[in-house]
């Protein structure tokens, strides 16, 4: 397996998991933005603008994911077990439901949390790259089941989303005891599709 592939769709497709300890419920790492990246005095409108310009799509639903949580989690694991990078990508926040779908529902684009979706979207992407990449690692290849996720009760809810930030899996790696880990990030559930919001997970 080339792990090569995931880091390209780490970058290219998401940035999320400093979203997710700040934007959503989870807290934010301590991400420092990559060399040549700065953050403007632009107003938000205006950086948003110019990020969504980068990107060619322009979404109105999440695309992939899953209808609950638990598919979600289960897909996941068997992408894990079979080495298929190209759904465990599906599976997560794509740049442009990001910019499209999340952010402009997210404390950061509003005082004292403001921070442009750029650079928001780069400091998500390291902590989602290596989150993933440790998933591939440790679990690729390997029979896993699942037997539970356990998620709050209650969701944050930004706008059309609703959020879930601090679920566990509980399942087990070939013939092991199973154990019960965070995963991945935060849940985003919007118009009753889910996505991971990202792969920062304990690992």
């Amino acid at each position: 397996m080339r792990l090569t592939s995931l880091f390209a769709f780490a970058l290219a497709a998401g940035a999320l998991a400093a979203c997710e300890r700040t934007a959503t419920p989870d807290a934010a790492p301590a991400a420092t933005p990559r060399a040549g990246v700065v953050d403007s005095a632009l107003p938000i409108d205006t950086l948003l603008h110019r990020f969504r310009a980068t990107l060619a799509d322009t979404p109105t639903t999440l695309v992939g994911g899953a209808s609950s949580p638990e598919a979600l989690t289960r897909t996941l694991l068997r992408a894990l077990e079979t080495q298929d990078t190209a759904t465990v990508q599906r599976l997560v926040l794509s740049a442009s439901e990001f910019a499209w779908l999340h952010y402009p529902h997210t404390r950061f684009t509003r005082p004292p949390y403001e921070m442009g979706p750029e650079l928001l979207w780069l400091q998500l992407g390291m902590a989602s790259e290596k989150g993933a990449v440790r998933l591939i690692r440790r679990y690729g290849g390997v029979p896993l089941r699942f037997e539970a996720l356990a998620c709050p009760d209650s969701a944050t809810i930004e706008g059309p989303n609703r959020i879930w930030t601090g679920c566990r899996v509980r399942f087990a790696a070939s013939d092991s005891t199973a154990r019960e880990l965070g995963l991945f990030g935060s849940l985003l559930q919007r118009d009753g599709r889910y996505k991971f919001v990202s792969y920062a997970n304990e690992l």
